[in-house]
């Protein structure tokens, strides 16, 4: 059955989707001319991927996915936004790329797609739409190859300190939300009920332990990847807040594998 609040973000995207997908920040017309979405941080710790099956989860329209087919993966996306897979079928056929883009919650993957792969990926802002970490990291376990690696890069959960009110780092009730501005379009309100999830690190850390990966790797980082505010400054790829880096991280990156035996 249909998880309730995961279905009020998959409406709520079906119409976010199509405000990101004309706006210029997205770039998807320099995406067409051969730009590569990915950024630095992803690039550096996946490594070379030629050959090799890359699992995109949660993947919008699928620009990181192609970034990655371009670079010699052979790619799958899923999403659980109707709307955002149509447009990535339609994004592939513009780029003259090859891949496969299925629809589905990332918790009830497991049967949708009968492969494992040797990377599962995950990329910017989705681990706050997820609301069981216990069952999403069994998901990514399930779909890994023996010795396959996990990588997640996304917004540091200590952000949430940020928002306006603040909420608790450690904050464990679904926050709903709605009428507020779009991230990419600030001047497109949402009106759809959206609900996010608080994960602190270590909760992040131990499900993907429980669910019988090794961590490799760790990072924090004092930059974001997209303007939280619009007083944000861009440098090198990278968001930051007036005055510099802050004190505390507002990005993680996470690596991890599934043991050979």
């Amino acid at each position: 059955m249909p998880n309730s609040d995961h279905e009020k973000n998959r409406v709520a995207w079906n119409e976010m989707v199509e405000v990101h997908w004309d706006h210029p920040n997205q770039k998807r017309k320099e995406f067409l001319n051969g730009w590569c979405s990915l950024k630095s941080i992803e690039l550096d710790a996946v490594g070379d991927v030629h050959g090799r099956s890359l699992l995109h989860l949660m993947c919008q329209f699928g620009m990181d996915t192609l970034s990655w087919a371009r670079r010699g993966a052979v790619v799958t996306g899923v999403d659980i936004s109707d709307r955002s897979i149509k447009r990535a079928d339609e994004l592939k056929k513009l780029a003259r790329l090859d891949a496969t883009f299925v629809r589905s919650d990332v918790l009830d993957l497991i049967g949708v797609i009968d492969q494992q792969f040797d990377i599962v990926f995950q990329s910017h802002g989705t681990h706050c739409w997820i609301s069981d970490m216990d069952k999403w990291a069994r998901v990514v376990a399930h779909y890994l190859k023996p010795g396959g690696v996990f990588f997640i890069v996304d917004d540091h959960p200590i952000i949430c300190i940020r928002e306006e009110p603040p909420n608790s780092y450690l904050h464990k009730e679904p926050i709903r939300y709605s009428g507020e501005p779009d991230y990419c379009d600030r001047e497109h309100i949402i009106e759809t009920e959206r609900v996010e999830f608080q994960h602190p690190l270590s909760q992040i850390v131990n499900a993907l332990i429980n669910a019988g990966l090794t961590i490799e790797h760790l990072g924090e980082y004092d930059k974001g990847y997209y303007p939280i505010r619009a007083d944000w400054y861009e440098k090198d790829g990278y968001w930051y807040p007036p005055g510099g880096p802050p004190m505390y991280p507002l990005m993680f990156s996470l690596k991890a594998r599934k043991p050979q035996s």
